[in-house]
């Protein structure tokens, strides 16, 4: 543990030294989870073998390495799952999407290389238009019929020419598809009359076209005769960040024949300059041109070239315009200067609407390279709002107006029948608006009419309508009743209520020895006893330290160290009875309701109280130093003095003037308890538990031990006698 978490390592140590056992095994847990676990998630098997093997090896480095990597994992795979909801989906479903001024910009138009060639290849099923110029690879065929019939498949040969019956050698490289079928039937005129004549594609040649610059693959590719610039661009992969998308040029015969503006085809969905390229054609991508980018609150924000002259107006229109949640007063250019400084420019805009044909003054600053312009959100929160909520049909943010008061916006929410009248309340930003403060309002007393009540309300006021309903409370009652389960309780409810309510106790029942349990006890035990623990240690630790001090022989160091290390075995074991703790209230009933009904056995019922009425039990326990140990059958009439007597009389270490009867209704009582007298000649009933005490005092020394042998044992007795018990 100390090699791979230090921090770990030293809690555990601290807990160890201060007896915390408890603490220091969920310190070793959580720290063997984190080594060997995976937070829940299900590990493969081929990286569960290779960190168990790590960990076997004492590799901790690359343990850890591979539980990252495994999480890591996991994590992009739930984030794939859930979908990212759109800037618009956010900004109406109230989640103002501060949030995207921290979203990294990216270059337009570059993801669309990301498809793959295929996706883009012209299709062989398609039909040449006219226009096709025809050349050597192509194939088609011709089809007569009339006074001579036939169907031939031509080649056009690498001379580009195609060979016709009885006609001969015929050139058509260079022809356009169009003036295909004309040219070959002037030929076959020549030896054949009253026929007809048509042409079909088939297979088309193919063209050697390089595209090279700034391109993922550049190189030569063998294309389809129909494909386009885009088709070549596609097929090399696409311009890198580094080229352009806006000035690729087309080259024939080491000549540009066209300039490519991709963001026509990207913004527009315009094709018209994809045009058809020719075999030994070269696309060439230059590098990118100057380029400015817009965050914020645009349509399209973005990382765009430029093609120059553009002012700042241009590059938002190019971002698809100023949404309605910016903030009109706030866009902001940032900006390089001369190689030598950056600096921040603010642009008040007299306009949110820029056109294509009218520029706000403010917008018509010419952009420059490397301009970085954002359009900043509106405050994300209304300010002129006040808030309802509460006991009302129509919670919500309602318009603040001069003049609002409270009667108004009570009338627009309406009241539910179920609201405290006497209990409203309005939350207002302090004058400074660093805190709170509370006004009380009275709403019966405003329908009354007092207009003092009727408080002038101030913009981000919140008005919250308490609720007079009770909240719905229940207990679980089991065991020897009528009726067990759980039931809803009312306000003033008590114990002989709900069993009236429920039947009353079966013929079995065992009312003397009902377990009546209280959250609120429960705690109360849990923290009185984690107060005694806390003195005790300090006790412990100050008699130690006197012992070690004041010790002049080997003997006497050795005695205060034996005591030591009991006292705090035995703290340790009192910090695990803690945890066994069931808030038990002590109450003495009988089948008779009538009887204790409205005493103060006849406990208010609380919120999440369990009521448990065993069964008539038909032994009394007598534990502790006895010869032995044991249950004994219930007679009546026998005293304590019978029942330790049926079990073999006490041992010698027995304390007998510690003595106690823990009584099957949960009461403890003593010689020393009042009304009792003599412990030995008290009568018992069924349930009830005896226990003799160990005489422990031995030494004067050893008082502090005693005190604390004599709470445990008996904390753990009530604890083991009701589980036998119940």
């Amino acid at each position: 543990m100390q090699k791979s978490d230090p921090q770990a390592a030293q809690a555990f140590n601290s807990a160890v030294q201060r007896g915390d056992y408890q603490g220091a095994k969920k310190i070793y847990e959580d720290f063997k989870n984190r080594q060997t676990g995976t937070g829940g998630k299900a590990m493969d098997a081929a990286p569960r073998t290779e960190l168990n093997l790590a960990i076997q090896s004492g590799d901790v480095q690359a343990a850890q390495k591979i539980l990252r990597d495994f999480e890591m994992k996991q994590k992009k795979s739930e984030e794939a799952i859930v979908q990212e909801r759109s800037l618009f989906e956010r900004a109406l479903s109230g989640d103002f999407p501060a949030d995207i001024m921290a979203t990294g910009l990216q270059q337009f138009g570059y993801d669309v290389f990301m498809k793959t060639s295929s996706s883009i290849a012209p299709s062989t099923m398609l039909p040449v238009g006219p226009e096709y110029i025809v050349g050597p690879g192509d194939q088609f065929t011709v089809t007569l019929w009339g006074t001579t019939e036939g169907i031939y498949t031509l080649m056009v040969s690498k001379e580009g020419e195609v060979t016709l019956p009885k006609v001969g050698v015929v050139p058509v490289a260079g022809l356009k598809f169009g003036d295909l079928e004309k040219t070959l039937k002037r030929h076959l005129s020549k030896y054949y009359s009253n026929f007809n004549l048509s042409v079909a594609m088939g297979n088309l040649k193919t063209i050697s076209v390089y595209v090279v610059g700034e391109v993922a693959n550049p190189g030569n590719y063998t294309l389809s005769s129909l494909t386009t610039v885009y088709g070549a661009l596609f097929a090399a992969g696409g311009s890198t960040k580094k080229g352009t998308l806006r000035a690729i040029q087309v080259l024939r015969s080491g000549k540009i024949v066209k300039i490519i503006d991709l963001y026509d085809l990207l913004m527009k969905g315009d094709q018209s300059q994809g045009i058809k390229l020719q075999n030994e054609d070269t696309v060439f991508v230059p590098l990118i041109g100057p380029i400015a980018g817009i965050a914020g609150m645009v349509y399209r924000p973005a990382i765009y070239e430029l093609k120059g002259n553009e002012s700042i107006g241009d590059v938002i229109q190019t971002a698809g315009g100023i949404m309605p949640i910016a903030f009109g007063n706030r866009v902001q250019l940032n900006r390089f200067t001369n190689n030598t400084k950056q600096v921040v420019l603010d642009i008040k805009l007299s306009s949110l609407e820029p056109s294509a044909d009218k520029l706000v003054p403010e917008l018509r600053e010419p952009i420059r390279n490397m301009d970085s312009i954002t359009v900043f959100p509106i405050y994300d929160k209304v300010w002129e709002s006040v808030t309802l909520t509460g006991e009302v049909d129509q919670p919500g943010t309602y318009q603040w107006t001069s003049g609002l008061r409270v009667r108004d916006v009570i009338s627009l929410g309406r009241l539910r029948p179920t609201a405290d009248l006497k209990r409203a309340e309005i939350v207002r930003l302090s004058e400074d608006f660093k805190d709170r403060k509370i006004l009380q309002v009275n709403l019966q007393a405003l329908e009354a009419g007092d207009q003092s009540q009727n408080i002038l309300l101030q913009p981000q006021d919140s008005v919250h309508v308490y609720s007079a309903f009770r909240k719905s409370e229940k207990v679980k009652i089991g065991g020897e009743v009528l009726s067990p389960g759980e039931y809803e309780i009312t306000s003033g409810e008590r114990l002989s209520d709900l069993i009236r309510r429920i039947g009353g106790f079966t013929a079995e029942a065992y009312p003397y020895g009902t377990n009546f349990k209280r959250r609120d006890v429960k705690s109360a035990e849990s923290r009185n006893l984690q107060l005694f623990i806390t003195r005790m240690q300090q006790q412990i630790g100050q008699q130690a330290a006197t012992g070690a001090a004041t010790s002049i022989s080997a003997e006497e160091a050795s005695f205060t160290k034996a005591q030591f290390s009991m006292n705090q075995s035995l703290l340790g074991s009192m910090k695990a009875l803690q945890e066994q703790f069931e808030g038990r209230v002590s109450i003495d009933i009988t089948a008779d309701i009538g009887s204790w009904a409205g005493t103060k056995n006849d406990l208010l019922l609380q919120d999440g109280d369990d009521i448990l009425v065993p069964k008539r039990p038909q032994e009394v326990m007598v534990l502790g130093e006895v010869h032995s140990p044991s249950a004994h059958i219930y007679l009546p009439g026998l005293t304590v003095s019978d029942y330790v007597n049926q079990s073999g009389g006490k041992t010698d270490y027995a304390n007998e003037d510690q003595l106690y009867v823990l009584q099957a209704n949960g009461m403890a009582v003593s010689s020393q308890s009042p009304g009792v007298g003599n412990i030995l000649k008290k009568n018992l009933e069924p349930g009830d538990t005896v226990f003799m005490p160990q005489q422990v005092e031995r030494y004067a020394a050893m008082r502090n031990t005693r005190d604390i042998v004599d709470i445990m044992f008996k904390t753990a007795v009530i604890i083991a006698t009701i589980t036998i018990l119940f």
